[in-house]
């Protein structure tokens, strides 16, 4: 059922990335060479399983929000990609972006990446002008100077240094989760009986619980599987969950972190949330 939802979501949001960008010039093509690589599009997958648990969006505007989110996301690894940052050769099983295209080019791509993500929304005629302005600003928030981007820095400070528990989770909390809660949040747009506080809840613990894992797979797994560099962290000297609390104990606060957000979720009875508490299930759960 799950596989199922997440192949018809990365169809219709797939085929929404190649309108929206074209194909007529070289910046056009190093964007879709990113995004239209091989993803697991959960970002994508959240928006339309929290819209689900209401009839208030309609499918159009869940394919606008959910391709803005994925815009928005490949922005970020193209750029984490960069010499500058975390200097990686490999994304999504092929080389990256800066590697095939160059690194001026590749900013580029990552620029007009950002921009296109907010020209889409704006352009929705099937959101009310209101949800339109909350979703640019859920979306500048979670990806800005106090999200995505300052979780950047972070990350790249901490390397070599010896960080707390809690450093750490604020680090993936804003590098990472601030994206994944910010997918869920965009579901609830236009949703006027929406219990805020619980979605939010949700997104910003499975967020923490997907970065966890991400550290997990890229310390355990290999190159092949995970489509990119597993000895990226040791490399940059990153400080990841798994340096700082080991295997076993990410394990369990990965867990925790979802039954967490699973139980909230059940104990308000929010209806239709069949395929949210999968997605929280299938986080923890993942081998890529």
């Amino acid at each position: 059922m799950l596989n199922h939802f997440l192949s018809q979501v990365r169809d219709q949001v797939s085929k929404n990335i190649e309108f929206v960008i074209g194909d007529s010039n070289h910046i056009e093509k190093a964007m879709n060479y990113s995004t239209l690589s091989e993803s697991k599009m959960i970002r994508a997958a959240l928006i339309f399983a929290s819209a689900d648990t209401h009839n208030f969006l309609k499918n159009e505007s869940k394919v606008t929000l959910a391709t803005s989110v994925e815009l928005i996301h490949t922005y970020s690894l193209i750029h984490d990609d960069l010499p500058a940052m975390d200097n990686d050769d490999f994304r999504r099983g092929k080389k990256s972006n800066h590697i095939v295209f160059g690194e001026a080019d590749a900013i580029l791509a990552g620029d007009a990446l950002q921009a296109l993500a907010y020209e889409i929304i704006a352009d929705d005629n099937n959101l009310s002008d209101e949800s339109k302005i909350r979703a640019i600003k859920l979306l500048s928030n979670a990806c800005g100077k106090n999200g995505m981007v300052l979780g950047q820095h972070l990350d790249i400070k901490s390397e070599s240094k010896d960080i707390s528990q809690m450093e750490i989770e604020n680090i993936h909390s804003l590098k990472t989760g601030k994206l994944i809660e910010c997918a869920v949040m965009l579901g609830q747009l236009e949703n006027i009986s929406s219990n805020e506080k619980i979605f939010k809840s949700f997104g910003r613990n499975i967020g923490l619980a997907f970065q966890i894992i991400d550290d997990y797979l890229e310390a355990t797994s290999s190159s092949k599987k995970l489509g990119k560099d597993i000895n990226s962290d040791e490399k940059n000297k990153k400080s990841t969950y798994i340096n700082i609390v080991g295997i076993d104990k990410s394990l369990e606060r990965s867990e925790e972190l979802a039954k967490s957000a699973i139980d909230e979720i059940n104990d308000e009875k929010i209806s239709n949330s069949e395929m949210l508490i999968e997605l929280a299930r299938y986080i923890t759960k993942r081998e890529k």
